[in-house]
């Protein structure tokens, strides 16, 4: 077990005001703060290790860490001050991380070895303090792109936005604030609670959530925290020759695919396309721009990031000294080839490219679970060539 502190320090510029020069005019970006304190982070760490039946070895980890004064780049009232954001001392987080890895050396002979390993972890944060009002946040530092909700009691990582209705049950809690009865709307053939009689016309349009007063619903809408991730790497080897492989499995983690969203926007969509749908099936163009919502936040972009990937898949020829003996003089003590491939293959219900997305803000401090016309990640080959002098 183990206690200890650690303390961060404010990014550089946060003591300064910061001014956005657009077309040679000068406008208020970031109000400075000299007055600024480093965050700290205090955490409790409760640590196993085992080894058993000779073949086995168990690690067990977990720990719980408290931030305090954590720095936000906070959103101002623009129009009393003219800043749009400071740097403040406003937050405090606690989290907590369980991580277990499993070894073991399956067979172990002259010629023939097998072993593998299983690293599990899950990890849980929750913003347990929040000095200042609720704010949302996001990548890139653009109005548009804030799809997280930063709340005194929520987890760090949830996304909020509106929702559209998917039973009559959810329409009739909220059926006072609407035209008609419910008898009035049905499900259509996407799950969706629609006008009656408008399915596959240009009428067609899904039904939204509302609050309590029949304003629209601010609610929330995905979670970008993984219920657990696992990974798993094995080792075989047969002689002077080895296979090598690292599978990587994420369980949960919403991912909000603002590329989809886009390209809705401008009707170049795959789902638009409604060839080979049964005609009851098919949409008007008016139906998808509902979702595409004018670029708002919906639960209708946001999806499972579950994947499992084989992440590495490697294949080696080992060479000892006596086999370069003849060669090199015993200068060089040994030698390994190797064909490796990273990222081969992506097995997930994710209708992006990679459901492994990360998005940074400006300052490149927060990654965020959100799809936005980036570049997925690359399927690689290589070779390799090891000298051991």
């Amino acid at each position: 077990s183990a206690i200890r502190t650690a303390g961060q320090r404010p990014p550089f510029e946060a003591q300064y005001e910061v001014m956005a020069l657009t077309g040679g005019v000068a406008a208020k970006s970031a109000k400075g703060n000299r007055f600024l304190k480093p965050s700290k982070t205090t955490e409790y760490e409760f640590g196993v290790d085992i080894e058993f039946l000779d073949r086995f070895s168990f690690t067990g980890v977990y720990s719980e860490a408290t931030t305090e004064d954590q720095f936000l780049e906070a959103p101002q009232a623009s129009y009393a001050n003219g800043w749009l954001t400071q740097w403040v001392n406003a937050g405090t987080l606690k989290g907590n991380t369980f991580e277990a890895t499993l070894g073991a050396q399956i067979i172990r002979s002259k010629d023939f070895n097998w072993s593998a390993n299983l690293a599990f972890d899950r990890n849980r944060i929750k913003i347990t303090k929040l000095d200042i009002p609720p704010y949302q946040t996001g990548p890139e530092g653009q109005e548009a792109n804030k799809a997280f909700y930063i709340r005194e009691g929520e987890s760090f990582g949830v996304m909020y936005g509106a929702s559209f209705l998917t039973s009559l049950n959810q329409l009739a809690n909220q059926i006072d604030f609407m035209s008609g009865t419910v008898n009035d709307y049905e499900v259509n053939s996407d799950g969706y609670v629609i006008p009656k009689g408008t399915a596959g016309t240009i009428n067609e349009k899904p039904v939204k959530l509302l609050d309590g007063e029949g304003n629209q619903a601010f609610v929330k809408i995905g979670d970008s925290n993984p219920d657990f991730k696992l990974a798993l790497s094995s080792t075989l080897s047969y002689k002077k020759l080895s296979l090598y492989f690292l599978l990587d499995w994420k369980q949960g983690g919403d991912v909000y695919n603002k590329t989809a969203q886009w390209l809705t926007r401008d009707n170049r969509h795959a789902m638009m396309d409604q060839s080979g749908k049964a005609q009851s099936d098919k949409k008007a163009i008016p139906y998808y721009q509902t979702f595409y919502d004018i670029n708002d936040f919906n639960d209708y972009w946001v999806e499972d990031g579950t994947f499992v990937k084989l992440r590495e898949l490697s294949l080696s020829y080992n060479l000892n000294a006596a086999d370069l003996q003849s060669l090199t003089r015993g200068f060089i003590k040994g030698a390994r080839f190797s064909l490796i491939g990273r990222n081969l293959l992506t097995f997930t219900s994710y209708s992006g490219y990679d459901p492994e997305v990360g998005t940074t803000d400006t300052n490149g401090r927060q990654i965020y679970a959100y799809d936005f016309m980036g570049y997925p990640n690359f399927r690689s080959y290589s070779l390799s060539l090891e000298l051991k002098f």
